[in-house]
């Protein structure tokens, strides 16, 4: 009963039917995306596995065919493994079948691949890099990029051709990598491939005058010395904030209305930390203090957009492709000398 289990496990037979009905499930269920973009439009922004969960929920009579695909295309592969093993067991008797078998061998590490990037890696779309700020890489933890220039490229009528980006990718204080990266040359370490998409402008504070200091940038961070040994820090922004009750959140990303959350300290006396709209007027303490703001013009900061993906199963992909590349050259190698003395292969 074993040896009939593992011969059907092994039967090139059932190779043919598994593969075929996966290129028709696959063939077949990618002609009704086109649709459904509500279902598959973000089919490309997560790993499979999770957006497979997440679409399941709500729409699991739509994309039934791609679990039917996925669990044909694993059995192919487990009959592919199956038959690898069957031919190191009888490597004695077979080792000049060596280049079927490495392609064989290189299927099987595809499908592992695959199937290991859909469960564990990450794809992050959107990630903001500020020239010179540290940002954090998702699904790399204490791993960071660090964008040390960025230059857009501009057509005559002021589109954008390219985006150069001078990245670093840093663990804690270790460089992993440098590369000026633009859109068709991607930072590449490793598993991690970090992908130019675009770039914009975000308000980071404003150019104010303030009498006795002149024209002063408040930007968070910002410490100002103030006439009497008095300090004002700058302790966030918000380009548009809505108020609840006595605190201030954020609403949207356009500059709408400005807030400042300041901290006033003065010798001998307690300081003061509370929110100044910039459309309002200014908090008592600050002009009990002398402290008078007239905001004069926006500041703003360009950001790079890039995507992040991480796929742990990219080396064993790479050799996978190695073998597939060896053992057709060795195949093919084989096949013309087989065909030469009129050698047919057995169906089983």
């Amino acid at each position: 009963m074993s040896q009939r289990l593992w011969r059907l496990c092994c039967s090139l037979k059932l190779a043919i039917v598994l593969a075929s009905a996966a290129t028709l499930f696959a063939i077949g269920g990618s002609l009704t995306i086109h649709f459904h973009p509500r279902i598959y439009g973000n089919l490309d922004t997560t790993p499979l596995a999770q957006w497979l969960l997440a679409a399941s929920r709500d729409h699991a009579g739509e994309i039934w065919w791609l679990w039917v695909t996925g669990v044909l295309f694993l059995l192919f592969g487990l009959n592919t493994l199956c038959c690898f093993v069957d031919w190191l067991i009888h490597i004695n008797l077979r080792w000049r079948k060596l280049g079927e078998y490495l392609i064989h061998l290189g299927f099987v590490l595809f499908v592992g691949a695959f199937f290991w990037g859909s469960l564990a890696g990450t794809r992050t779309d959107g990630v903001r890099l500020f020239v010179g700020a540290l940002t954090p890489v998702p699904g790399n933890p204490g791993t960071y990029l660090r964008l040390d220039h960025f230059e857009p490229v501009m057509s005559d009528n002021g589109r954008p051709l390219d985006m150069i980006n001078q990245l670093t990718l840093l663990r804690g204080e270790s460089v992993l990598a440098e590369t000026v990266a633009k859109i068709n040359h991607p930072l590449i370490y490793k598993d991690l491939v970090v992908t130019v998409m675009s770039f914009g402008q975000s308000a980071k504070g404003f150019q104010v005058l303030i009498p006795n200091l002149g024209m002063v940038e408040l930007v968070p961070g910002q410490h100002l010395r103030l006439p009497g040994g008095g300090r004002l820090e700058v302790l966030e922004f918000l380009p548009d904030a809505v108020r609840h009750r006595n605190q201030w959140t954020a609403r949207s990303e356009r500059l709408v209305d400005p807030v400042f959350r300041l901290r006033l300290t003065r010798p001998g006396l307690e300081p003061w930390e509370g929110w100044y709209p910039l459309r309002e007027e200014i908090p008592f303490p600050l002009i009990q203090a002398g402290v008078r703001i007239w905001p004069k013009q926006p500041l703003f900061a360009n950001y790079s957009l890039v995507r992040a993906n991480r796929d742990p199963g990219a080396g064993v992909a790479l050799a996978g492709g190695i073998c597939l590349l060896i053992g057709s050259l060795i195949a093919l190698g084989s096949f013309y000398r087989k065909r030469s003395r009129g050698d047919r292969p057995e169906i089983v």
